[in-house]
């Protein structure tokens, strides 16, 4: 669940808040009314991105087409790059006139200050045109990495309709539900405090088309087309890992924004001669707060997912410590009532080749066990643990049928040989010996 949660989001976040200061963005440049938001080019053009993501990546994983998915990428993150620059130019440019007559209505709203769409109708065209394409553009490259999780919601050792699977489904749409709200709440911010939009567009219009360029290179160099120095490679590697630095950056620059409005909303005075216009500054004051909590909130939420989560999400199974055990002669013996618990519990020889060799034994049933060595013959040493139940190899995530371990095949453990007698569990000491090369 926590994975699809963090890779999900992390897959939308930069994208989301874009797209939540590009919708009042273009609404200023087209003249709009931020109190009567009207069309919204870049909302539909959100939604066909996505309808469009999602019908590629299932004609590529069901049908005989296949895309070649770098030259895509190249092809539509090219024209993407452009089209941004002509766009923030069009908001700036045409944005202001909105502005400044804002401004004269003290930011209240245009039509309640009786003031005409100051922008010129082509204009509007091209400008709700322009946000719709490069919306679409954005999110239908952002989406299709978000789709391919869903080949991943039903692991090997589960089904479709188990808990994990549920778990799994559960955390991608949590992990889309807040990077929608995320930029949701960025463009309420910015319907309340129009000046936002074109700043907001701008750092985090330039730090997405930063990530595009950077794999726009990345592209280019692993098909050759371009060389770089050894220093570069080794700086691009180091971004490729660190990948999640843009949205973080973007997420930097919407806490201070959201901060700004927050002081500027408490600072602001509601007095006024009559009591209507007392109660509309004070209900002012208290949307602005409530917004700006709202865009810390999901930014609080998206920052833990994506560092703590993660750190969760990705760390190491850790083996679960060995057992003690005797030595009697040749054998090592272990007593029987350690070891009836149905419990996996893993063991350690240290063999006089070195290497320590590993055995676990779990009970099956009344006084069946299954005994096999803390290997497999297809995943090697990796070890196996015990999780809800079942017990799981390592490196693959297989869930082994508890009633075949001590049997050979697939990804059982390797079988060793045992007697249980007397209220003990004896393992000879040279089938352990004998395979130490195993754990080399």
């Amino acid at each position: 669940m926590l994975a699809q949660l963090v890779d999900s989001l992390g897959s939308l976040i930069l994208v989301a808040l874009t797209i939540g200061a590009l919708s009042p963005g273009v609404r200023l440049a087209s003249g709009g009314d931020p109190a009567r938001p009207g069309p919204h080019p870049v909302v539909w053009g959100s939604l066909a991105g996505a309808a469009i993501g999602l019908a590629l990546i299932v004609v590529h994983q069901f049908s005989i087409i296949r895309f070649d998915r770098q030259h895509l990428t190249l092809t539509t993150l090219e024209p993407t790059v452009a089209l941004f620059v002509v766009l923030l130019a069009l908001v700036w440019i045409l944005g202001r006139r909105t502005l400044r007559l804002l401004r004269g209505a003290r930011g209240d709203s245009l039509a309640s200050a009786g003031v005409d769409n100051p922008i010129p109708g082509p204009w509007r065209v091209v400008v709700a045109l322009a946000g719709f394409i490069w919306a679409l553009a954005v999110v239908f490259r952002a989406s299709q990495s978000v789709y391919l999780q869903i080949w991943s919601w039903v692991p090997s050792s589960s089904t479709v309709f188990s808990s994990t699977t549920f778990l799994n489904v559960l955390g991608f749409v949590i992990g889309i539900g807040i990077a929608v709200l995320a930029g949701a709440s960025v463009s309420m911010l910015c319907t309340r405090r129009p000046l936002l939009a074109p700043i907001l567009l701008t750092v985090f219009g330039v730090v997405l088309t930063a990530s595009h360029l950077f794999l726009i290179v990345r592209l280019l160099y692993s098909l050759r087309v371009i060389r770089v120095s050894r220093r570069t490679a080794a700086g691009m590697s180091w971004l490729v890992n660190h990948d999640n630095l843009f949205a973080f950056a973007a997420m930097a620059v919407t806490a201070v924004a959201a901060v700004f409005a927050l002081i500027v909303a408490r600072r602001t005075s509601t007095d006024a001669d009559v009591a209507a216009q007392h109660r509309l500054r004070a209900a002012g004051v208290r949307s602005m707060s409530r917004r700006s909590v709202l865009v810390l909130a999901t930014l609080a939420a998206s920052a833990t997912a994506m560092t703590v989560g993660r750190h969760y999400a990705t760390r190491e199974v850790e083996l679960s410590a060995p057992e003690p055990f005797d030595v009697v002669g040749d054998n090592v013996v272990v007593g029987l009532d350690r070891i009836s618990d149905t419990h996996l519990h893993r063991f350690e020889y240290p063999t006089s080749a070195g290497p320590a060799v590993r055995f676990i034994v779990i009970q099956k049933a009344g006084t069946s066990f299954g005994v096999g060595l803390d290997a497999c013959e297809i995943c090697g040493a990796s070890g196996y643990y015990e999780e809800d139940g079942k017990v799981i190899c390592k490196l693959c995530g297989v869930a082994m049928n508890i009633a075949t371990i001590g049997f050979k095949g697939g990804c059982n453990p390797i079988p060793i040989d045992f007697t249980v007698a007397n209220g003990t569990l004896t393992v000879p000491i040279s089938v352990l010996e004998a395979n130490a090369k195993i754990f080399a």
